[in-house]
């Protein structure tokens, strides 16, 4: 008797730990069964919110510039690898510790401008290896943290001339077509822009608000945008889309112009430089502060996007900006504080322009910051 007793104890004591494995495997096994319910809840979660909400989401962020939207290239050297291709204008590969310092820095987005001109086949399909790469860099910028923005940038067939109107409408729809495809299952971090600048080129209304008619182009050309990326489907329902006016230009008769796209889930992208002579020519003024004029102008081209968009709950995000450097660090500083003050005010995310040049505030190298005061300016 006593030795079935001992028995008994044994085998119980044997048994518990087995039992206590097998009810924490059930549960890790139920908790990887919900999980995608979670994600789903998630997703929908996103679907609630409004193109504004979004749009502030985006809060702060910079541009990879002078990496994938390299243009021209392939006429000295038609046997370019696609890494030399991507390195031609002076920047390292884009690689992952580049979004791994931005999002650290406090910024939530990055814009990965994209020149598809030179990486489209004779019968307009995108090379493979092309898109292989833009995915690629996405996809670390995503898993980063960080929201995304692609374009089509440094595009030779998408200059305004009203006498292709045909041809660039159906070779822009083409190119939106084979993106939404290649992303149709990305999910809304993801924000696809349809048109940089679009614009006359080498016209003298290049850099203006446009004409009448060039505006209306603009407006065709957002419309096909819409229209195109949407009736790829799946995640693309969903996916908020940037739209611009005349040449991304924040000038009233540009902004009066624009005609939005019947669609709840756009936002309008701007650029703006201003004052132009401090923060394009690198030959030009050095100084900020001291001309109170030209705050005031600073500030009149926010009201126009409050007035135009934002006053109509229209989201607006500005997906360039930025000043050179002329070795006046404390000028540029103060110059970012004041604008980003206006964008604050006004409650418009924006993005700066890094090309990795004249403009550059990362060492996409060492993946270090080259002026910290102006990034504590950007994402304080």
């Amino acid at each position: 008797m006593a030795k079935r007793l001992l028995a008994l104890m044994i085998c119980f004591f044997m048994v518990t730990p087995l039992v206590a494995h097998a009810t924490e495997q059930t549960a890790v096994h139920n908790a990887a069964i919900t999980a995608p319910t979670q994600k789903a809840s998630a997703e929908n979660s996103a679907k609630t919110l409004t193109a504004t909400e979004f749009a502030a989401k985006l809060n702060c962020g910079i541009n990879l510039g002078n990496s994938l939207d390299v243009a021209h290239m392939l006429q000295y050297n038609p046997n370019m690898s696609l890494a030399e291709y991507e390195k031609s204008w002076g920047n390292p590969l884009i690689a992952k510790e580049q979004f791994t310092a931005i999002h650290n820095a406090g910024f939530q987005t990055v814009r990965i401008p994209v020149s598809w001109d030179e990486h489209l086949n004779a019968d307009g399909t995108i090379k493979e290896d092309f898109l292989k790469r833009v995915r690629e860099v996405v996809d670390m910028a995503l898993e980063s943290g960080l929201y995304v923005i692609i374009d089509t940038h440094h595009e030779d067939w998408l200059n305004l001339d009203l006498n292709r109107k045909a041809d660039i409408t159906k070779q822009f729809a083409a190119v939106w077509r084979q993106i939404a495809v290649c992303f149709q299952e990305y999910d809304e971090r993801l924000v696809f822009e349809g048109l940089n600048e679009p614009r006359l080129k080498n016209s003298p209304y290049e850099w203006t608000g446009g004409t009448a008619d060039l505006q209306a182009f603009v407006n065709e050309l957002n419309k096909t945008f819409v229209t195109t990326v949407r009736n790829v489907g799946k995640k693309n329902t969903q996916r908020f889309l940037m739209v611009c006016p005349y040449c991304h230009r924040v000038e009233e008769d540009a902004l009066a112009a624009l005609k939005l796209p019947d669609d709840d889930r756009l936002i309008v992208a701007v650029h703006l430089y201003q004052p132009s002579n401090f923060c394009l020519d690198a030959n030009s003024v050095q100084s900020w502060g001291m001309d109170k004029t030209e705050l005031q102008n600073l500030e009149q081209k926010f009201l126009l996007l409050q007035k135009y968009f934002l006053a109509k709950n229209i989201p607006v995000v500005i997906t360039e900006f930025g000043c050179v450097d002329k070795g006046n660090t404390q000028d540029r500083v103060h110059w970012t504080q004041d604008f980003v003050g206006f964008c604050r005010r006004f409650g418009i995310s924006y993005l700066w322009w890094d090309n990795g040049g004249d403009f550059r505030i990362l060492d996409r190298e060492a993946g270090a910051w080259v002026y910290p005061k102006i990034v504590q300016a950007l994402t304080k």
